[in-house]
């Protein structure tokens, strides 16, 4: 498998459609299958041109195909307190991990895996951490899925329509 990872920048019209596509489709797939109603509805663009200003926003392309297969999303947490020197700060960083979403016709063939990867290498070459996650409490695959990558349920929190997991990995 030959895959890149490509930021989507807010200009990138084209770009941001193809994470709609596959946020649309990965929600659509979890509903008919699964029964999870948490991406039922589809991402908004407007959201993913917001996400592009205010995260790192990425998607993953399958040069031999030549299409993309995967997305996600990275929010750069600071550990902004006083009492932590520059150095101190730096070791405190957390990313949030979002919208990770690879789509259905692709699923199986290690492109999850591989843009996981990408995300904890990504991150350790900015000094991150910790990876942070929110996965709904009903999504067994993809509990399994950040299980087997080495991320642990630290806590669960309500959202408006359901209960989330929190799972975090040392990095």
């Amino acid at each position: 498998m030959n895959i890149i990872f490509e930021r989507v920048l807010p200009n990138e019209n084209a770009k941001i459609l193809e994470v709609y596509k596959i946020l649309k489709n990965c929600g659509e797939e979890m509903y008919r299958n699964q029964g999870l109603i948490h991406w039922k509805a589809p991402y908004p663009i407007k959201s993913i041109k917001k996400n592009c200003m205010e995260r790192e926003v990425f998607l993953t392309k399958d040069l031999y195909k030549n299409e993309y297969v995967n997305t996600f999303q990275l929010e750069f947490v600071n550990n902004t307190s006083e009492k932590f020197s520059e150095m101190q700060k730096k070791r405190f960083n957390v990313v949030n991990v979002s919208k990770f979403a690879t789509n259905p016709k692709d699923t199986g063939r290690g492109i999850g895996k591989k843009s996981m990867e990408f995300i904890e290498t990504y991150c350790r070459n900015k000094g991150i951490s910790k990876l942070s996650l929110d996965v709904y409490t009903e999504s067994n695959n993809a509990i399994r899925f950040y299980r087997n990558m080495g991320f642990r349920i630290t806590s669960e929190k309500p959202t408006r329509c359901f209960k989330v997991y929190v799972m975090e990995k040392q990095l």
